[in-house]
């Protein structure tokens, strides 16, 4: 019996492969989504602080207006990201 285990071992050993370079770049696209998404979010919620509203909302209290925003790329270590600068 324990012949016939090695043997079923042996044939569906080599079934799985692993790219380690598409993982790895996988990864690296996700860490970059990430930091992209985190980095633009932060820009959005300093540009309400720093105007006392939101986009678009209209206030009487607003210290200033958003008059667009302007792409910017920010190399990361895991690749470039572009950001929104608002």
């Amino acid at each position: 019996m324990g012949n016939v285990t090695q043997k079923n071992e042996k044939s569906i050993s080599g079934a799985i492969k692993i790219d380690e370079k598409e993982i790895g770049d996988h990864l690296n696209q996700l860490v970059r989504q990430s930091v992209e998404d985190t980095i633009n979010s932060l820009l959005d919620a300093e540009a309400d602080a720093i105007c006392n509203a939101t986009r678009y909302q209209h206030s009487p209290d607003r210290l200033d207006s958003r008059a667009g925003s302007y792409k910017r790329k920010l190399l990361t270590t895991s690749g470039e990201v572009e950001l929104t600068v608002l």
